[in-house]
């Protein structure tokens, strides 16, 4: 491993699992996605205990996954909601400006 690679890496630590990550994002974020992957996996493995290390891995990950499709869903929706709003204050603005130019 290079000193750039050594540098670049995380340690980080999912069910007990140390792991050494190379990632663009800071140290900090690296850490807290860590920790939420593991948080997820603990979960799982509580709530059913018998799930092979595989099973916990693959369920943790369309868990997250879920996670993230719903979170760009309500983005979504709240975009479509925000350029609503902000046409309908356009007409408004629009209108008034029209009331003053016959004025």
């Amino acid at each position: 491993m290079t000193d750039q690679q050594t540098a670049d890496a995380v340690r980080v630590t999912v069910l007990d699992e140390p792991f050494r990550i190379r990632s663009e994002a800071d140290e900090e974020y690296t850490q807290r996605v860590a920790a939420h992957v593991d948080a997820v996996l603990r979960e799982l493995r509580r709530a059913a205990p018998t799930l092979e290390p595989f099973q916990a891995a693959v369920l943790g990950a369309m868990e997250i996954s879920d996670e993230l499709f719903r979170a760009r869903d309500d983005l979504a929706e709240i975009g479509g909601d925000l350029v609503e709003r902000i046409r309908r204050v356009e007409d408004a603005i629009d209108a008034c400006l029209e009331g003053r130019a016959t004025d």
